[in-house]
């Protein structure tokens, strides 16, 4: 996934994507969205495809800056911590990729101290992602 890539998607009216367009697109929108998506659903894609077109390249420019020389790391006595109330995002000691940890502290910067080892731009990094999401 690039940014060069979706940017390139986004470039082509919607009714002459192809349908392999279309998935790859469908693909984007899970990624930088992290929601479930209904590949089969046809009155859904315009939804995932206008949401990409108004911000999708910024937030994926997000999730794929580097975050530092440093990982996230929970605490090793921190079981599986769901992301919100009601998400279907997880992490663990054992699973705690970048963006979703980022989305974690989103909604509770003081979720830090769960952490055992972070970046230390990460208060930055949540900022850029709020500021990010005002603009939907």
């Amino acid at each position: 996934m690039t940014v060069e890539r979706l940017t390139e998607l986004l470039a082509i009216p919607m009714d002459e994507l192809t349908k392999e367009d279309k998935t790859e697109l469908i693909e984007y929108y899970k990624f930088v969205y992290g929601f479930k998506t209904c590949a089969s659903c046809k009155d859904k894609f315009p939804t995932y495809y206008k949401k990409l077109a108004v911000n999708g390249v910024a937030k994926l420019e997000i999730l794929l800056q580097p975050v530092d020389d440093t990982e996230f790391k929970l605490r090793a006595n921190i079981g599986v911590v769901q992301i919100n109330f009601g998400a279907d995002e997880f992490i663990s000691p054992t699973y705690a990729p970048a963006d979703l940890c980022l989305k974690f502290l989103a909604v509770n910067p003081n979720r830090i101290s769960m952490f055992e080892s972070y970046p230390s731009n990460w208060k930055e990094l949540i900022n850029n992602m709020k500021i990010e999401d005002d603009g939907e």
